[in-house]
């Protein structure tokens, strides 16, 4: 891995988490507030999104390249994708959006573990200290909403598994990196359409906010995957995961220049913590990783 690799993955990661902060005002504008509706147009958009950009990019060679994709790297990759998705609306039916967005923030760790696992990735003392103090900063943003009780127990064990689910998704994108990986994200977000949409009868849909979904699909989703895609053949796992935390941080900002929506004193605090954080681990020097799988 080259220096000039390193740092465009870096670029790509946090450019994929700036797009992917844009969820909550494209949220405000719509007139819809069912969540499951909402994704699962927003998976069948991406989906055929991603096609296109496939079909673009790779134009007669794309028979080719999805050969090149193992079975078992499009189960993974889609999978993780469709779980974790899926995983997320059920774990805000039965936790609050606090304790779902505290708990999630743990998928660097279950990242570093499964990249140590299946990769043979370490991370060093610098990534972990970030890594502690990025989930530190979501803690302080959402404190005034956590709590943890029997209640929602199941609500936040879910939560942990959409975090496992997208640690998943990245350790499976870092093992099959020698293959664009792209058109298998592209079959796990029609699987969101099919288990989201047409599995749970989440179908009708105005015009209005159909549009605005086509829009957020482009934005919101197609173009981060394919910047996350990109990152992931030369940024570890466990970085890429922090990075993505960024989306917390922005997220709320967005929704305040684009809809009035003023934050509060604890997410600039803790935001302020999370990049802190990401800032921590662009400052060590890229190392060697092991070679892609074949």
């Amino acid at each position: 891995m080259t220096d000039k690799g390193y740092f465009k993955g870096i670029a790509a990661a946090i450019a994929a988490a700036l797009l992917w902060s844009l969820s909550g005002i494209f949220t405000r504008l719509m007139d819809s507030t069912n969540p499951w509706q909402l994704n699962a147009w927003r998976g069948l958009s991406t989906g055929l999104l991603l096609a296109i950009y496939l079909g673009f990019v790779y134009r007669r060679r794309l028979p080719a390249q999805w050969r090149k994709i193992e079975p078992r790297a499009l189960l993974a990759c889609a999978g993780f994708f469709a779980a974790g998705s899926t995983f997320y609306l059920t774990a805000l039916e039965g936790a609050s959006v606090a304790n779902v967005s505290c708990l999630t923030a743990s998928s660097p760790v279950f990242a570093a573990l499964l990249a140590w696992i299946f990769l043979r990735e370490r991370a060093d003392a610098r990534i972990w200290l970030a890594t502690i103090l990025a989930i530190g900063g979501i803690a302080v943003i959402f404190m005034q909403g956590v709590a943890f009780n029997q209640q929602n127990l199941a609500g936040n064990f879910v939560a942990l598994l959409t975090a496992f689910c997208f640690a998943g998704q990245t350790v499976a994108l870092r093992r099959y990196r020698s293959v664009d990986m792209v058109p298998a994200i592209a079959v796990g977000a029609v699987a969101v359409f099919l288990i989201l949409g047409v599995a749970a009868g989440n179908l009708p849909i105005s015009l209005h906010d159909l549009k605005i979904v086509l829009v957020m699909g482009a934005v919101q989703l197609a173009a981060p995957i394919a910047l996350y895609v990109y990152a992931a053949r030369h940024v570890s796992a466990m970085q890429l995961s922090l990075i993505s935390l960024l989306d917390v941080v922005f997220n709320p900002l967005w929704a305040w220049i684009g809809v009035g929506e003023v934050p509060e004193r604890n997410s600039f605090i803790g935001g302020a913590v999370i990049v802190g954080a990401v800032l921590l681990t662009l400052a060590r020097r890229p190392q060697r990783q092991p070679a892609a799988a074949q």
